[in-house]
């Protein structure tokens, strides 16, 4: 007898296990304010007319971490929204969970993504480094050596234009070449190089162009980024003013960072809950796991 497709039972075991996986490991849940104080710019936020003008969050971020003060393991899982419109990968409003802990290394954060997600899905994760693919593509060395002319020949190779942003070039590299491998699989992708779209993750110990940064993509679809925090704040802010991705709340966290509130050295983890529930349900597409989509 087929089985019949049950999207909110699914979701809802779903959301179950990912917190039960936490409060066995001592995680304490909290609620940060969906609607925020700051505007971080041109189309990041929505604007709404609420106790003299807010803007909902894209992610949960930085007004999590700073509830490190007060305890070590933390999450969330709550929505966030997004300006694009809506298609079969991405919705206007989605699920995250976010979870930082102080205290614990990068390694204990990948293992933990794959206690979170690994029950749920049918592959068993591989992990490819993004830094070992450069070497063998353009004999760079990113462990050893600066990115030199890397983000040019990369530019090439993807056919873009040498003023291109290496972000944007590295997103695309990662996408088109790597992101590819993970068909009928699940791939950890991890030894990201210096320069992309995530300064936060802080730089390899003893690695000149290497941070610590993970993205777990399945069957296609990106379902987890984690990254080990930058430690050093002058670093994270150069590196976060470059990405045009610097803002105030950014700058509350490392204010209470400096004056000793907050802990400088964590791990931060999201998970996407809908398109964990696409990749476990092989349904590859995003609205099956809106709730009362007619509201």
């Amino acid at each position: 007898m087929t089985a019949v497709f049950d999207p909110i039972g699914l979701k809802s075991e779903i959301l179950f296990s990912l917190r039960d996986t936490l409060r066995a490991e001592s995680f304490v849940e909290l609620i940060t304010p969906v609607a925020r104080r700051t505007d971080l710019g041109p189309r990041r936020r929505a604007r709404i007319d609420l106790d003299g003008g807010r803007f909902l969050r894209t992610m949960i971020g930085p007004a999590l971490r700073i509830n490190l003060e007060y305890h070590p393991r933390v999450f969330e899982i709550g929505p966030c929204f997004r300006h694009e419109p809506s298609d079969e990968l991405h919705s206007s409003e989605f699920t995250m969970l976010d979870l930082y802990a102080t205290g614990e290394s990068f390694d204990w954060l990948y293992d933990m993504a794959v206690r979170l997600v690994a029950p749920h899905i049918a592959y068993k994760p591989v992990r490819i480094s993004v830094a070992d693919y450069i070497f063998d593509l353009f004999g760079v060395n990113l462990r050893r050596e600066p990115l030199g002319d890397l983000p040019m020949r990369i530019a090439d190779r993807m056919r873009l234009s040498a003023t291109t942003p290496f972000r944007t070039v590295l997103g695309q590299f990662v996408e088109h070449e790597l992101e590819t491998k993970s068909r009928a699989a699940a791939v950890f992708l991890t030894d990201y190089p210096l320069g992309g779209d995530e300064p936060c993750a802080r730089l390899t110990p003893g690695t000149p162009a290497v941070i610590n940064r993970f993205e777990l993509v399945i069957d296609g679809i990106e379902v987890v980024h984690g990254y080990e925090d930058e430690v050093d704040g002058v670093a994270f802010a150069q590196r976060a003013r470059e990405a045009d991705l610097y803002d105030d709340e950014q700058g509350l966290v490392w204010r209470a960072i400096d004056a000793g509130q907050v802990p400088g050295s964590s791990v931060g983890l999201g998970i996407g809950v809908e398109r964990l529930c696409m990749a476990a349900s092989g349904v590859k597409d995003i609205s099956h796991f809106r709730q009362s989509p007619q509201y």
